[in-house]
């Protein structure tokens, strides 16, 4: 999906939280720089005691395709 474009490009994680409500679970993405912040992210959001999951996961344009290619690992080996 080469048109879209993120808002939160300049941010290296992304963390998906999920909480349990009265509604159902109810998820909620956040974009920060440094991984030390999550903390203050999860101590600010709704109570940590209804916190079913936590992703953390890097903000990658690529979806992380690029670390894992093939393309990328015969450059490698053709940059030896």
């Amino acid at each position: 999906m080469s048109n879209v474009v993120t808002l939160h490009g300049d941010k290296r994680w992304k963390a998906v939280i999920e909480y349990r409500t009265d509604e159902g679970p109810k998820s909620i993405e956040h974009y920060f720089e440094e991984i030390s912040d999550l903390h203050l992210i999860i101590e600010h959001g709704p109570d940590w005691n209804f916190l079913i999951r936590c992703t953390v996961t890097l903000n990658r344009p690529d979806e992380g395709e690029e670390q894992n290619s093939v393309e990328k690992a015969l450059r490698e080996e053709r940059s030896r």
